[in-house]
C-alpha cells in the first residue's frame, strides 16, 4: 500500500484500525519525543504525522515480529482470538462514543488495545512452564483473579503500563488500566460498552447492562441495546472480512 503512487493516508489509517500490534507501534513512534509536540490519540493523526518513510520502517519491524500473533495458551484461546475480540470491542466502543458525541477515534483505540496485557500474561505463564489455564470468572472480573495469583497483577494493569511506556495519552492509558473499576470518564464508559459486546459475542457471557450505562449511552430499553450489539457485530464482521 505504501509503495503505490496512489497511496492514501485515510486508507492506511483504516487498515491500521484492524491491527492492534501495528497500531500500537505506529502510535508509539508518533508519540515519541522526536515527532510529538503534544499527545497523539488517533490513528489518522499518527499516519499524517509520521509520513511514508517512517510508516514503511514500522511495517517492516512489525512484520518481522509477526510471531507475536500466537495462540494464548494460558487462556486456551486460538491465535486470532485477541484480534477478533479487540476489533469487536473497538467497534463497540467507537459506536457507543458516537451516541454521546465523544471522541470516536480515541474510543476505538482504547477498545483495540484493551487486551494487550494478555500477551504479557501469556508470556509469563509460558515461562512458568505452563500450569492450570486461567479461567474467566464473569464479566466484571474476567481472568483477573487467576492473573493476579500468577503474576501479582492483571492484564488491565500491565496493559496500561505497556501503553504508558509507549507514550499513549493519559486518557487512553487510564481507560485501559481501570476497565474493571467504576466508570470515571467517557472513554471508560465507551470501553465498558465495547467489552460488553465482546463478551456477549465471543465468550457467550450473559451481561446485564448497568442502568446508569444504558442511560448514559441513550439506550431507552434493553432491546435497544440488543439491537446495538447486533449492529456492532455486523460492522466488525465487515471490517474483519475486508482485511
Amino acid at each position: 500500500m505504501l509503495s503505490r503512487a496512489d497511496y492514501n493516508a485515510a486508507d492506511l489509517a483504516e487498515h491500521l484500525r484492524l491491527d492492534p500490534t501495528l497500531a500500537a507501534r505506529v502510535m508509539s513512534v508518533a508519540n515519541s519525543a522526536f515527532f510529538s509536540r503534544q499527545p497523539c490519540g488517533a490513528i489518522d493523526d499518527a499516519v499524517n504525522r509520521l509520513g511514508t518513510v517512517q510508516l514503511t520502517r514500522i511495517f517492516a519491524q512489525v512484520l518481522a515480529s509477526a510471531a507475536l500473533i500466537h495462540p494464548l495458551r494460558a487462556y486456551g484461546l486460538p491465535a486470532d482470538a485477541i484480534w477478533r475480540r479487540s476489533v469487536l470491542a473497538a467497534v463497540g466502543a467507537e459506536m457507543a462514543a458516537g451516541r454521546t458525541g465523544e471522541d470516536r477515534s480515541a474510543a476505538y483505540m482504547v477498545g483495540l488495545l484493551h487486551l494487550v496485557g494478555l500477551l504479557v500474561i501469556d508470556t509469563h505463564w509460558l515461562k512458568q512452564t505452563g500450569g492450570p489455564k486461567l479461567t474467566m470468572a464473569d464479566f466484571d472480573r474476567e481472568w483477573s483473579a487467576d492473573e493476579k495469583k500468577l503474576c501479582g497483577f492483571d492484564h488491565a494493569a500491565i496493559g496500561a503500563e505497556v501503553l504508558r511506556q509507549l507514550s499513549f495519552p493519559a486518557s487512553i492509558v487510564g481507560a485501559v488500566g481501570q476497565q474493571y473499576r467504576l466508570l470515571a470518564g467517557p472513554l471508560d464508559g465507551a470501553l465498558y460498552v465495547g467489552r460488553m459486546v465482546r463478551s456477549i459475542t465471543c465468550d457467550k457471557i450473559t451481561v446485564d447492562p448497568k442502568p446508569e450505562v444504558l442511560k448514559e449511552f441513550k439506550f431507552a430499553t434493553t432491546s435497544q441495546f440488543e439491537t446495538f450489539v447486533a449492529d456492532v457485530r455486523t460492522e466488525a464482521q465487515n471490517l474483519m472480512q475486508a482485511v
